[in-house]
């Protein structure tokens, strides 16, 4: 499976609806359309397209949607078949399921999150760290530093 960088970026080229701030839900919305949510919905989305909560969205139900992308409050379970992206800011109090994910180091998860892949195994990504080690110790097995302890300069750390 393939995913574009910004699951946004197909909301430029596909039906989408647009539910504007100062406007308050109350119910279950459904449809085969893309969805931004800019008001409050206190209730359920059923989409077979995309729903992204903008900054001031707020949502208490639960969610079921191809991608969901979460910048602004959601307060129940979200259920995405393919992605869901909780940028900068965004909050999340509730479970996730969904078969990839992102999640920004500017915003908040609260909850449980299951990878969830129909039909075939979950891909694995293999990657290379580039960053170094913070400190000494950092990357360094406990019985690693057992054996340095007797060492002069090379931390004196006993787990």
């Amino acid at each position: 499976m393939i995913f574009k960088r910004r699951i946004t970026d197909k909301l430029k080229t596909e039906e989408t609806t647009i539910i504007t701030t100062g406007i308050q839900l109350i119910g279950t919305i459904k449809g085969t359309s893309n969805v931004i949510l800019r008001g409050a919905l206190d209730g359920n989305i059923q989409l077979s397209g995309t729903l992204v909560l903008g900054k001031s969205g707020k949502i208490r139900g639960e969610i079921d949607a191809t991608n969901v992308v979460v910048e602004g409050d959601v307060e129940g379970i979200i259920r995405a078949t393919e992605k869901v992206e909780i940028r900068d800011g965004g909050k999340c109090k509730g479970d996730i399921f969904t078969a990839t994910i992102a999640i920004s180091e500017k915003a908040y998860f609260e909850g449980n999150m299951k990878m969830e892949v129909k039909d075939k195994e979950p891909s694995v990504l293999n990657f290379t760290e580039k960053r170094r080690p913070q400190s000494e110790n950092e990357g360094v097995l406990p019985q690693q530093l057992e054996h340095r302890k007797d060492r002069p300069g090379q931390g004196g750390v006993r787990w």
